[in-house]
């Protein structure tokens, strides 16, 4: 057993002992509900000086890639992952199946082309590329997953109804694939807006002093996760119906890369030092609960979608 998996272990007995003491105490409440289960995700942690994608599933850590090279940005849906690698020399999209089998290059560029996201139907990636000089969205479509050679597609870029010099990038496909939310700095500072798949009038979401960053969907579309920097470094929620935002969680040392299912959200604590942390969030006022602990750099859980 590696030390990352006795240390999820370890972290479950302690989660654990502690419910049985509350339960033994006459006058203590009733002990809270048992966590609801942990599904599979991809995520990224750093290893022999590089970011490498591993695989939690069943509280244990696999490693997925073992590349010379930095492998960050993982997405999944349609049973594929999308992620961003600069293996080939400069970051490029790549597609792989859920187990990182048969990657394949996406993307031929010599700009910077990450951020990728895969539709929910596993047809269409929309990433961020400053191939025109900002960073900007494009879209190109999936390979099929029998599709093996290296004939690369031609992107197009996702009109947001932005001059083509503001910066905009994380995008997020609804569950429905009907809609991209992605952030955008039209207005001075990072916002959120939602768009057409297909492009068009884009709509703004948030109105954070901080800046608002790195949407994730939940999963019945009703609401955007995002982070800001505005006071503590926090997670909030937003309503795509009426704007309405809410706190989710803080932390003192930065917490960031929301990931939602239909049972739970993910996120990452110290997403950007060494004592990276994946979390899962609270659906009311209890703490975080803690997946994995302090493993070098972990950071962007992705959810792995059937």
């Amino acid at each position: 057993m590696t030390p990352w998996c006795r240390r999820a272990r370890a972290a479950a007995a302690v989660l654990t002992s502690l419910a049985c003491a509350c339960a033994g105490d006459a006058t203590a409440p009733p002990p809270p509900p048992p966590p609801q289960t942990v599904p599979a995700f991809v995520f990224v942690a750093d290893s022999d000086g590089h970011a490498q994608l591993f695989r939690f599933r069943h509280d244990t850590i696999t490693r997925l890639t073992h590349e010379a090279a930095n492998d960050v940005d993982p997405r999944s849906a349609a049973g594929r992952l999308v992620f961003s690698s600069d293996r080939d020399g400069n970051a490029e999209v790549y597609i792989a199946d859920a187990d990182l089998g048969a990657a394949r290059r996406v993307t031929n560029s010599s700009a910077t082309d990450e951020e990728p996201a895969l539709d929910p139907g596993g047809t269409t990636i929309a990433f961020t590329s400053n191939r025109s000089g900002t960073p900007r969205l494009w879209v190109i479509a999936a390979p099929a997953p029998t599709d093996t050679g290296a004939i690369y597609g031609v992107p197009a870029p996702l009109q947001t109804a932005s001059a083509e010099w503001v910066p905009e990038r994380s995008p997020a496909w609804s569950p429905d694939g009907a809609h991209i939310a992605f952030a955008s700095t039209r207005t001075g500072t990072s916002q959120l807006y939602v768009v057409p798949a297909t492009g068009g009038a884009a709509t703004q979401l948030t109105h954070e002093s901080g800046g608002a960053f790195d949407p994730a969907w939940s999963a019945d579309g009703s609401a955007l996760l995002y982070v800001t920097a505005t006071g503590a470094p926090r997670i909030r929620r937003v309503a795509t119906a009426t704007g309405a935002a809410a706190d989710v969680a803080a932390d003192s040392i930065g917490i960031g890369d929301p990931s939602c299912d239909a049972t739970l959200c993910l996120a990452a604590t110290d997403p950007f030092g060494t004592r990276g942390t994946i979390v899962a969030l609270p659906a009311t006022a209890e703490a975080e609960r803690v997946i994995i602990a302090t493993l070098p750099g972990a950071r962007q859980p992705a959810i792995i979608a059937p």
